[in-house]
């Protein structure tokens, strides 16, 4: 999500727009592309329970800010960001990437965000119809400042000659068999990112395809358990963990099919990134956004159930049949390019900026 916000910045900085980005929290791994968006962009320590010791200087940097801003845009539900942009006078405009219902606390939590938060709020958008309506559910009262704003995507894919090509090359960079059916995903290692489902998958894959290999890229809590996992299930040999990677495309490149799993999601990035480099997409996800861009049968493969065997099933026919693969590479190229191209989300923000 951070990497489509930073692709934005860019595509913004281009066209005359200064950003300045501060942050109640420190710096996580895309600190270089904070920095190349904004070369003094601060960030603070978040002491405290919800950071409250660090908040006043926080409040008070964006407060020296605003003097020399239009607008203050926060991106994140971040409440200690929404209470400081209020205390500018300005114009807030929030981008809200984030699912609303995940538990029987949920509906009380986010009414409290948005009676706090709604009415100094000009504008919200959201990356889905899915999440706009949920946020309708909550708070009606602020249909008139809810937007549907796609997240854009660079498509890279253009031809099968072209697709062979990259992904041989990247396969040697990455030291990946090149006759191999490779299948990979990326993302932190939470336990609602369903990366158990993943390693389940790849066992009944395994039986079929010996040869199969698995990539994970990304790291979180769960790693050690995962690797525990891949060893209970005799498959650690072939299934390789990455760790935190800064730049996917290699991967997306050498990979033939992306296995995503998640209980809860809005709109999660990785499905459309690995499309946009020829690299279908199959998922199950319990509640989500992403039937908005996977179609089965045309975009890729979705199920709203974590079912092990039903997807290893899919990617069996992945690997066995190039007719149906190519369908669904042609599939998610086009809808990348008709409803989630980068200019189409980038549009919303200038119109929105010109305002000021």
């Amino acid at each position: 999500m951070e990497k489509v916000a930073f692709s934005l910045f860019d595509q913004l900085r281009e066209r005359g727009y200064r950003l300045r980005i501060a942050t109640p929290r420190c710096w996580g791994p895309g600190a270089a592309y904070v920095v190349k968006a904004d070369s003094a962009a601060q960030a603070f320590d978040y002491r405290g329970k919800f950071g409250w010791r660090s908040y006043p200087k926080f409040r008070q940097h964006v407060r020296s800010l605003a003097k020399s801003s239009g607008c203050i845009w926060v991106i994140g539900a971040c409440a200690s960001c929404l209470a400081a942009a209020r205390s500018t006078g300005r114009r807030v405009l929030l981008s809200h990437h984030y699912h609303h219902f995940e538990n029987r606390w949920s509906r009380l939590r986010w009414t409290a965000f948005y009676l706090a938060f709604g009415p100094v709020l000009q504008a919200v958008t959201y990356p889905t119809q899915f999440t706009r309506n949920e946020a309708l559910r909550i708070a009606p009262w602020l249909r008139s400042k809810f937007h549907v704003v796609r997240n854009g995507f660079q498509l890279h894919y253009r031809d099968e000659e072209e697709r062979r090509t990259a992904r041989q090359t990247a396969r040697q960079k990455l030291g990946l068999p090149q006759d191999a059916f490779v299948v990979g995903n990326a993302g932190w290692l939470i336990k609602r990112k369903r990366f158990d489902v993943f390693l389940q998958t790849a066992r009944h894959v395994l039986h079929k395809i010996p040869n199969a290999q698995f990539v994970i890229c990304g790291g979180g809590p769960e790693e050690v358990a995962l690797c525990a996992q891949a060893a209970e299930l005799g498959i650690a040999h072939r299934v390789r963990f990455q760790g935190w990677v800064e730049e996917l495309s290699l991967h997306y490149q050498a990979w033939d099919a992306l296995l995503f799993n998640s209980d809860f999601d809005t709109l999660p990035c990785a499905p459309m990134e690995a499309a946009s480099y020829g690299c279908v997409c199959v998922a199950s996800s319990r509640y989500s956004g992403l039937s908005e861009f996977l179609k089965s049968g045309q975009t890729g493969m979705l199920f709203d159930k974590h079912d092990p065997e039903e997807l290893a099933d899919v990617l069996v026919k992945l690997a066995r049949d190039p007719a149906f693969a190519l369908h669904l590479r042609l599939g998610a190229a086009a809808k990348l390019k008709e409803e989630f191209s980068p200019d189409q989300g980038r549009q919303f923000y200038e119109r929105y900026f010109k305002h000021d």
